[in-house]
């Protein structure tokens, strides 16, 4: 129930004053570190990655974790510079087709470096400095490890990924990757027919945004202010080779790098909409017709994943709120704490999945949550409820309406059914402590 609690401190999170301090043993001891702590589910995470014998989405992002006014801490500038903290940059197994979330695959807590000294440095020495906050990308998709034989684990991230330091290590590797194009790169042009200055004026964005659109479809679509509404899209698609950027700011040799293109984009937006829907994704897989553009599209379209994700792990589980007094401690409990975060998207994606919604609740989340939550639905306790069962009654208990058009309960709408049921089972068990069981 610790993710059902967010409005509570860390301590009144516990049923037992007993079980916080058991946690704060936990975590302040020398062997439980933040990597440590999380080393039995990212493993558990990458053999089912490796087992799935399909696609499997790695979505990366980062978010930022504040701990302003800890000055106890060694911590790291966030935001304009003004909150301590530091930048969590995680990476999300996902199945594309069911939109399942598989496991946390790795984590990495980033200080960032001080104003101070990001100011005086040249261009040189912050592209050789260790601690360069571009390299989290890599260094996270490196400690996910090779797909094997047989399966396809394809990297997908938003803007802040583009960089053609890490474009070409990906393609160096062969490792696969979906990422939306921030940067209008200089493109490399082969065309002899083309005079010498107009291949050297060549625009990634601009060449995408001249060409005719070559499917249509309708679709929901994320727009940048994270709102979803129904849209006409359309998309047209190349294949490019990317021109080495003439100011060097990271680690790649001059060579040029060859990806797919796609670019996605609304038709007819909607009035106070000042910009519609436009994408601009790299890849390296092949496009070779409609379908695989919308294959792809899609693939991209599960990044908003990793969004609910860190609004689980932040809103949810209170991970801002955690109080260790040493930084080893408190990064130990961002480890825990970034494992119980996951159990909200789990559970919703359990009840959707056909295959496992008929499963025994409590194998899940306990007799005792089956045995409150049904009697307070149906006046009698079911310990036999099924996930689907007990998610749907969760999610009434959330204010979900339950009616066969409105499907599965959301994440957010189970966390205010989980943190109802989380009194519901402390006055349930204060209420035998009183006056017994009978």
């Amino acid at each position: 129930m610790l993710v059902a609690s967010e409005g509570d401190s860390w301590p009144n999170k516990f049923a037992q004053p007993a079980d916080y301090h058991a946690f704060q043993d936990l975590v302040n001891r020398p062997e439980a570190t933040h990597e440590s702590v999380r080393v039995p589910h990212t493993r558990q995470t990458r053999q089912r990655m490796a087992e799935a014998n399909q696609v499997v989405l790695i979505i990366h992002d980062t978010t930022e974790l504040d701990y302003s006014g800890r000055n106890t801490l060694h911590l790291g500038p966030i935001g304009n510079g003004g909150g301590r903290g530091w930048e969590c940059h995680n990476s999300l197994a996902v199945d594309p087709n069911t939109r399942a979330v598989i496991g946390l695959a790795n984590q990495i807590l980033h200080r960032r470096v001080e104003k101070a000294v990001t100011e005086k440095e040249t261009k040189a020495a912050r592209r050789d400095r260790a601690s360069r906050e571009s390299r989290l990308w890599w260094q996270g998709i490196t400690a996910c490890g090779v797909a094997p034989s047989g399966s396809v684990w394809i990297h997908v991230c938003d803007r802040g990924a583009d960089c053609f330091e890490l474009l070409q290590q990906l393609t160096d590797t062969k490792r696969s990757f979906v990422i939306r194009s921030k940067s209008n790169r200089a493109l490399i042009v082969d065309d002899e027919k083309l005079q010498t200055e107009k291949k050297a004026k060549a625009k990634l964005h601009e060449v995408l945004r001249a060409m005719p659109a070559q499917v249509c479809w309708r679709g929901v679509a994320r727009t940048d202010k994270g709102k979803s509404r129904p849209v006409k899209l359309q998309a047209c698609w190349a294949e490019f080779t990317l021109r080495p950027p003439h100011a060097k700011s990271g680690e790649y040799r001059k060579e040029g790098v060859r990806v797919g293109a796609i670019r996605v984009w609304e038709v007819d937006p909607p009035e106070g909409e000042k910009k519609g829907v436009e994408w601009i994704l790299v890849t390296d897989q092949k496009i070779t017709d409609a379908l695989s553009v919308r294959q792809l599209v899609e693939y991209y379209e599960r990044r908003p994943i990793i969004e609910e994700y860190h609004k689980a792990f932040k809103t949810g589980c209170g991970v801002e709120k955690l109080q260790q007094r040493t930084g080893a401690a408190l990064e130990a409990a961002i480890g825990i704490t970034a494992i119980l975060a996951l159990g909200l998207l789990m559970l919703r994606d359990v009840a959707r999945d056909e295959t496992r919604q008929s499963e025994p609740a409590a194998t899940l989340v306990g007799e005792c949550s089956v045995c409150v939550l049904s009697v307070w639905r149906l006046g009698v306790a079911k310990v036999d409820w099924t996930v689907r069962e007990f998610v749907k009654a969760l999610g009434r208990l959330g204010g979900h309406m339950n009616r066969p058009s409105d499907g599965i309960p959301g994440w957010q709408t189970l966390w205010r059914g989980l943190r109802k049921l989380r009194q519901m089972i402390a006055y349930h068990q204060k209420a035998i402590a009183t006056y017994g069981s009978s």
